[in-house]
């Protein structure tokens, strides 16, 4: 599923069903401002995928090195955000320090596991959550994003509920980690 087909899922569910046959590709009245509302769904698609990535569903990936000590950050496939593992060739964990310059481990053959930002998404990408997070859970991250800038809060409370719900589920099925909310 492309990210386009994803917008059309979430302009549904914020009820703006015009924005979602413009986005689905069947002509509008008013092209322009379509456009630019396509625009802002696009920025509130790629704010959630990052809230979700980053807070919740780690994207990750593995690379294998070749340290002498250190691996440093810019030899790295995609900037890491996160180092979650080290391990030797027969997967053993190795002790690491992620430092200022790089990871700090010993010298040989390192297998490191980190977590990525997303890159920024275009509407005929691919999202990068497809294989942890599903399109629904995107679809409602970013309707919510769009109902809260368009200024429609009722909606946007009931959208948080349902994304925040589906959040939840997310992270316990898929081995995420959810934050604790507390009140002070």
């Amino acid at each position: 599923m492309r990210v386009k087909e994803i917008l059309v899922l979430a302009a549904d569910l914020c009820g703006r069903r015009d924005l979602a046959e413009y986005l689905a590709g069947k002509n509008g009245a008013d092209a322009g401002a379509f456009a630019r509302e396509e625009e802002s769904l696009l920025r509130c698609y790629n704010l959630a995928e990052n809230e979700i990535a980053l807070d919740y569903l780690p994207v990750r990936r593995t690379q294998l090195f070749e340290s002498e000590g250190c691996i440093a950050y810019a030899d790295f496939a995609a900037p890491p955000v996160e180092i979650m593992a080290v391990r030797d060739a027969a997967g053993r964990r190795l002790p690491f320090l992620a430092g200022e310059k790089g990871v700090r481990v010993r010298a040989g053959k390192a297998l490191v596991e980190y977590s990525v930002r997303p890159r920024v998404k275009g509407v005929g990408d691919i999202p990068e959550l497809s294989a942890r997070g599903d399109e629904r859970l995107l679809a409602l991250g970013a309707a919510c994003e769009f109902a809260l800038m368009s200024g429609n809060f009722d909606a946007a409370s009931l959208l948080d509920k349902r994304y925040r719900d589906a959040l939840a589920c997310a992270c316990r099925e898929r081995g995420g980690r959810l934050k604790v909310r507390r009140w002070a």
